[in-house]
């Protein structure tokens, strides 16, 4: 099984899906949408290679750690473009009793037409191209209003009162002194730690 290209993770959030979270971003996305959050994960030659069973060992030592950690959330870059490397891990995941909840530049429509197996192993999906005119605050989770949020198993429903929550982010800062943004791109966020900020060299936002 080839490996995984992963710029960060985190081992428990509750900025990047319901409930606490281990996210994981990808390096490399071949969409490049204006006005991405993300545009150091476009590359493919960033980040770092990681085994599956090296990501899920970090993933098992997070859950003793936490508990109540809910599920496994994939971001980037794009998850897709890694589809059976993050199958695995995500079937391995939910069999744990873990959901899986995956961000994607890609219509689910053409996942389907990929015959992609990461697909056949994710709770929720956000998918459709980040598009910057149509930039929003207002839905959970969601970056742009042509965007959508699937239910693909019966782990979450539409009522759930979580998903009507306000997004928010988190700053996180590790012995490193490096600073790291987490969750929703607030404009106020971007222009405190986004590029062109007098921090911007001392940070990373996966």
């Amino acid at each position: 099984m080839e490996s995984l290209r992963l710029a960060s993770m985190v081992d428990a959030t509750s900025a990047e899906g319901p409930g606490l979270r281990f996210a994981l971003w990808t390096q490399g996305c071949p969409l490049a949408c204006p006005g991405c959050c993300n545009p150091h994960l476009w590359t493919e030659r960033g980040g770092g290679s990681f085994s599956v069973d090296a990501v899920w060992e970090r993933v098992a030592a997070s859950r003793e750690r936490h508990r109540e950690l809910e599920g496994l959330s994939l971001i980037g870059g794009e998850p897709f473009e890694q589809d059976e490397p993050l199958a695995a891990l995500s079937t391995r995941a939910r069999a744990s009793g873990l959901t899986v909840m995956a961000y994607t530049g890609y219509t689910i429509e053409e996942l389907r037409a990929r015959g992609s197996a990461l697909l056949q192993a994710v709770d929720l999906l956000v998918d459709g191209r980040y598009v910057e005119a149509l930039r929003t605050t207002k839905r959970r989770f969601i970056g742009s209003t042509n965007q959508r949020l699937f239910f693909l198993s019966d782990a979450y429903r539409e009522d759930d009162p979580r998903f009507r929550e306000p997004n928010h982010a988190e700053l996180r800062l590790d012995h490193q002194g490096e600073l790291t943004v987490v969750g929703f791109p607030f404009e106020r966020v971007m222009s405190e730690f986004g590029p062109g900020s007098r921090l911007h060299k001392e940070r990373r936002v996966p």
